[in-house]
């Protein structure tokens, strides 16, 4: 595959790391929350402070590293990072303590409020099929400031409403998470392979707090981001289209998945 060639998969890994602010301290769950993240350090946010749910603290990734951690026990994830300690440092100091900017997720459902559910689908006494589990997804999704969420879009993905909510985005509405005991949270953002999707709201306090298209990917049509929707999808008045990968982004990207763990269908 040519430089000016790239699959969805890869688009949806480069603009989601272009969504990362220039500074700040950022919560990165596993898979392609990694990926992003630490694409979005050796290109775009050299400032951000990189940890994880196990208590790997400022990561810092090599100009030479060969590729991006691929499991939370990864031993690439000590180089140069300021501590490594572990979860109750992680979820109990840094998220508990409001430390973290901005937190990286991805799931198997996400819904129209936001939510996410990495642990059921089905009824959750009787499911048909139980998932990998919440890690630290229900903490980061809590108290972070800020949440993005990177996964490929299908309808059976991207659902009306969550079988199991496990990290709540805006739960059912606003003002949901204050009643839920939760602080405001925002602007939160989705980042799918056909676009990005942003909530009229920036904090969970007012308007509907429902998901908005508001960038596609190249060449993408809106109606096939709706067909993909299981929901009613609203859209901005102008959507505009997101600029393709540059070469430098590609190279860096392929370089950082040599082994396609992040990048084959199917298992991201």
């Amino acid at each position: 595959m040519s430089d000016a060639e790239y699959t969805l998969a890869e688009m949806m890994c480069v603009v989601a790391a272009r969504e990362f602010p220039a500074t700040g301290v950022v919560m990165a769950g596993m898979g392609l929350p990694m990926i992003t993240a630490t694409l979005a350090k050796m290109l775009h946010a050299p400032g951000i402070a990189i940890c994880t749910e196990v208590g790997a603290f400022d990561w810092l990734p090599p100009a030479e590293l060969s590729r991006a951690p691929v499991g939370i026990h990864d031993i690439n994830l000590n180089h140069g990072s300021a501590m490594v300690s572990d979860m109750v440092d992680a979820l109990g100091t840094l998220l508990m303590g409001g430390n973290v900017d901005l937190g990286v997720l991805s799931a198997a459902q996400v819904d129209r409020f936001g939510n996410l559910n990495t642990l059921v689908l089905g009824d959750y006494r009787e499911p048909e099929r139980r998932l990998g589990g919440t890690g630290g997804n229900t903490e980061i999704a809590c108290m972070a400031r800020r949440v993005l969420t990177v996964m490929p879009q299908e309808r059976r993905r991207f659902v009306e409403r969550v079988d199991f909510n496990t990290s709540p985005g805006y739960i059912d509405g606003p003002g949901a998470r204050a009643r839920a005991g939760l602080g405001p949270q925002g602007p939160n953002a989705v980042v799918s392979t056909f676009g990005v999707f942003a909530f009229d709201t920036p904090d969970g306090a007012t308007g509907s707090c429902e998901m908005v298209l508001e960038r596609v990917f190249p060449n993408m049509d809106p109606d096939i981001v709706r067909l993909e929707t299981g929901w009613d999808l609203r859209a901005a008045a102008n959507i505009t289209e997101v600029p393709p990968p540059t070469a430098e982004e590609l190279t860096l990207l392929r370089r950082l998945d040599p082994h396609h763990f992040y990048l084959t269908p199917g298992r991201y």
